[in-house]
Formats: C-alpha cells, structure tokens, sequence
C-alpha cells in the first residue's frame, strides 16, 4: 500500500526539508508563548511591589523551545539508525534557521536537538527541539527586494528600502511599525558633506562604513528618519514578531 505525501506540509531546517528530503512526516508542532523577564522590587512596610519590568524600554522574553515531531515509515532498524545518524550530523547542537511550511515569511533561529525512537518494526518517531530567540524573523530585510511568494496579506509589512541618495537636501523615510525592537544599521558610502540622521529630534552624526547607533530603535511604532548631507545611505534591519 503506498501513502500519498501531497497533503502533508514539513519544514525547513536550514538547505534541508524534513518532508521532501528526509521522508518525515510532520505530525505535531509546539510552540509556546515566550516567558517575559518579569522584575519586581519588595516594598517593605508597604503593599505590593515596584514593577521594574519596562524600565529597559519595553518588554523582554527568554528563549523559548520549539518541539516539531514526525514519524518515519522506515520499515527495518537499519533504515532508522542511518537516518537518525544523518539527521544529527546535520543539525544536532547547532543553530540553525528553521521555516515552516505554514509560515514561509518567518524563520526561527535557534540550536537544534534531535530525538528518537524504534516505535516497532514499521515506524519509528523523531523529536527536532530548537532553543530558538524569542521572536521570529522576517524571512526578507530590509535590503532585500519584496518577493510575492513568502509574503504574509494578514501579519506582513513591506520594509524594502532602496540605498538613500543624498544631495544636500534633507530626505525623510518612514520605517514601518512592527513587533520587534530592532537597532538598524547604517551603512554609508561616497560621503561629500557631513552626513547625519535625526531620531525622535536627536541628531546623530555618521561616518564611512557601517554605524551602529544604539540610541536609535526601530520596528515597534511607525519611526521617521531624516537624512541630511551629501552621500549614500543604507538602513539594513530585519523585523520579527511572536
């Protein structure tokens, strides 16, 4: 008896797919809400406590396990042994990008574990546990040209951003809101005039080459941006979300 695989979906564990690949068939995904970094201040003598948790600017989250379980028909132990010995080769104790089928326009980042067990002569399980950051990423950056295929009509944002030529004017760009705190990198090149950017009305000077400002934050509100000087400038970031 042969089993059609057309309506089963995998996932992608950096060049490889669990489904087309190896053979796995997904039977199960976990994903839990990541645990915020909660912090609190006992106030002795009087009631409740001081919430310290938004002091650093805004919310923070602990790594969170992903579990993918599947099922191999591998039929014989030797099948199975040599498939699971692959798998580890592979991606046991390393990080990797993982990209489910169901969300081709975010990867999890994270270090992989794998497990499993000789079910019976037939069929054996497979356990692939990630300790992934707490956000997923945007598949595309904001260098990247907008692509149909991996876009998201319900959750996407479009956050191309073409190289910013600067003549003297001043330009102003939008960064579109999102769910991830990000600080963008500015990477600037054939400076003739003194190039700067201004933030929430601080003005930051940038020099040739790649600057890392952490007082500039993007990717949480809707953010402008204002060039000025005389140069190129691209803003590099990629945006994530829960």
């Amino acid at each position: 008896m042969s089993i059609s695989l057309s309506g089963y979906t995998g996932i992608k564990i950096g060049e490889i797919h669990t489904l087309d690949d190896w053979g796995l068939l997904l039977l199960s995904v976990e994903i839990p809400y990541p645990e915020p970094k909660i912090k609190t201040v006992e106030l002795l003598g009087g009631d409740g406590v001081i919430d310290l948790t938004d002091a650093m600017g805004g919310v923070k989250f602990s790594n969170r396990t992903l579990s993918f379980g599947f099922v191999l028909l591998d039929k014989n132990p030797r099948l199975w042994t040599e498939m699971v010995s692959k798998m580890r080769n592979y991606c046991h104790g390393k990080k990797m990008q993982i990209v489910m089928d169901t969300d081709p326009s975010h990867y999890w980042e994270g270090r992989c574990y794998v497990n499993s067990t000789k079910e019976d002569q037939i069929h054996s399980t497979v356990t692939v546990q990630v300790d992934a950051f707490p956000y997923k990423y945007d598949v595309l950056s904001s260098n990247d040209p907008w692509l149909w295929d991996p876009f998201s009509f319900v959750s996407g944002a479009i956050r191309t951003i073409d190289d910013i030529t600067l003549t003297g004017a001043d330009i102003k760009i939008m960064i579109p809101a999102g769910n991830m705190p990000i600080v963008p990198i500015f990477y600037v090149s054939n400076i003739g005039q003194n190039i700067s950017v201004s933030y929430k009305s601080r003005e930051f000077e940038l020099k040739e080459g790649a600057n890392r400002i952490p007082q500039i934050i993007i990717g949480v509100e809707e953010t402008e941006l204002i060039f000025s000087g005389k140069g190129t400038v691209r803003v590099s970031y990629r945006g994530g979300s829960l």
